[in-house]
C-alpha cells in the first residue's frame, strides 16, 4: 500500500486561510480549532499542520493509544479512546495538535481520510489557489513535484 503525504511549499503561500476554510467546512468546525493554521510574518506566511511524523511524538504521549497510525502514513486520533489529558498536544514539536474545548478532545488533520477513501485530495490540497499545498504518494508524486518545484525555483532566480 502507497504511503501519502502533504506537503506545503511556504514560499508560495499568499495567506488567503483558503485551506483553513476548506478544512473547517470538511470537519464542521466552529470557532476553536483549526486543524491547519496559516501564520503571517510579514512579509512571509507559515502554514502549521500535522506532518504525520513517522515516529509521532503525539502518538507516544498517548497515555490511552488514543492515536495510531494508517498503513498509508496518516496519524489518527480514536475520539472513543481520547481522554483529553492534552498529552499530545504538549508533544506535538509543530503546535499542529489541536484541544476542542466544546467536546474536550485531542483534534488534529487527518488528511481528509474521507475524501481519500472516494479517490478525492484533502480539502486544503484541493482548494488552494496557489498550488503550494500537493498531497500524493510519498515516495512517487511528491517527489517528482518536489524536483520541479525545486528547478522551477532555480529557472526564475536565474
Amino acid at each position: 500500500m502507497k504511503k501519502v503525504s502533504l506537503i506545503w511549499f511556504q514560499k508560495d503561500c499568499m495567506g488567503c486561510h483558503a485551506c483553513e476554510i476548506a478544512c473547517k467546512q470538511e470537519h464542521g468546525l466552529g470557532v476553536g480549532p483549526r486543524l491547519v493554521r496559516v501564520i503571517e510574518r510579514s512579509p512571509a506566511f507559515f502554514p502549521v499542520y500535522c506532518h504525520h511524523c513517522v515516529k509521532a511524538p503525539c502518538k507516544e504521549a498517548c497515555p490511552v493509544e488514543a492515536i495510531s497510525r494508517t498503513e498509508q502514513g496518516v496519524v489518527l486520533i480514536d475520539e472513543a479512546l481520547c481522554i483529553g489529558c492534552k498529552a499530545c498536544v504538549e508533544a506535538c514539536p509543530f503546535g499542529a495538535m489541536q484541544f476542542d474545548e466544546d467536546r474536550e478532545l485531542a483534534v488534529k488533520c487527518d488528511m481528509c481520510i474521507e475524501r481519500q477513501e472516494r479517490d478525492q485530495k484533502p480539502a486544503c490540497a484541493s482548494i488552494c489557489p496557489t498550488g503550494c499545498i500537493f498531497f500524493g504518494d510519498t515516495k512517487r508524486n511528491l517527489g517528482d513535484r518536489i524536483e520541479e518545484k525545486v528547478l522551477q525555483d532555480r529557472r526564475i532566480a536565474l
